[in-house]
């Protein structure tokens, strides 16, 4: 039986600018294996949350827990070395790296993490190791090989045909992927994405959408955290969806139950609506 200690709690988290309250006592739970949408308009808090988790801002109250550890006192290169992958909501890519190189780079995330209080990059070792021709060494690097070929093949035609060429030289919708397939490549235990389909066109919303699918079934215990406006993918992957206004908890439930909530169909539109939201809105 799985502890009720596993996953990401954030307990009664608050975020103040100023005195503006971007989030406002605000509590939820992501359990591995469970992917939760954040949505609400511009200004919500959904992105916040994301970067408190993370550890990139600091809570003005609360504490966010990880299996059972409390996070929020911690660097966020600490978090991510506890098993926490994230996007950004703006692409950011390395322009000079290779597609490959890229993705490389982000197989160091799991080498860093710890297993049974160990380290698994030695800087001393790394440097002698790259210089002679150890067999372990070797070996390491197959297997981080194996994992950018597997994550680049997850993009099929988008990433894969490219693998060579370098970062700056693709689309938009391209960066976002390769971003993704960055993070996806340290192989954390919870992901965190902040408004991945953001620039994507409906027939890129939907190819992102099966990969999300396809990662749920590829990595069954994968918790994702999910802050997206485009309300088809949310419908499609979501097993929970909060919904934030002005950086409070409006209403949460499955996708259905959620978004059709009166409460939050008159937040959004301003009067109450006698039929669903379409799949094809977007929140804010």
């Amino acid at each position: 039986m799985m502890s009720t200690m596993q996953g990401i709690h954030v307990q009664s988290v608050s975020r103040h600018f100023d005195g503006v309250k971007a989030v406002d006592d605000v509590s939820f739970s992501l359990a591995p294996g469970e992917t939760l949408a954040l949505v609400g308009p511009n200004g919500a808090g959904k992105s916040t949350l994301i970067q408190l988790i993370s550890g990139i801002e600091r809570l003005s109250g609360g504490h966010i827990m990880v299996d059972g550890r409390r996070i929020d006192r911690l660097p966020p290169e600490r978090i991510a070395r506890l098993g926490i992958g994230r996007s950004f909501q703006t692409s950011r890519v390395f322009p000079a790296l290779s597609v490959w190189d890229s993705v490389m780079l982000g197989t160091q995330a799991r080498l860093l993490r710890r297993e049974h209080g160990r380290v698994l990059v030695n800087p001393l070792y790394e440097l002698l190791a790259g210089l002679l021709p150890l067999r372990g060494w070797r070996k390491k690097v197959e297997g981080q090989e194996a994992i950018v070929r597997e994550t680049l093949q997850l993009f099929g035609d988008r990433l894969w045909p490219r693998r060579d060429q370098p970062a700056f030289s693709l689309s938009y919708a391209n960066r976002r992927r390769l971003e993704i397939a960055r993070v996806l490549a340290g192989q954390p235990d919870y992901l965190l994405l902040d408004e991945p389909a953001a620039g994507m066109n409906p027939t890129e919303t939907g190819e992102l959408t099966r990969l999300l699918l396809e990662l749920r079934r590829m990595r069954p215990q994968l918790g994702m955290l999910v802050v997206e406006h485009k309300l088809s993918l949310v419908r499609s992957v979501a097993d929970r969806v909060i919904v934030l206004n002005q950086g409070k908890v409006l209403a949460q439930g499955d996708p259905d139950h959620a978004l059709d909530h009166p409460e939050v169909v008159e937040a959004y539109l301003g009067r109450v609506r006698t039929r669903p939201v379409s799949s094809d809105a977007h929140l804010g």
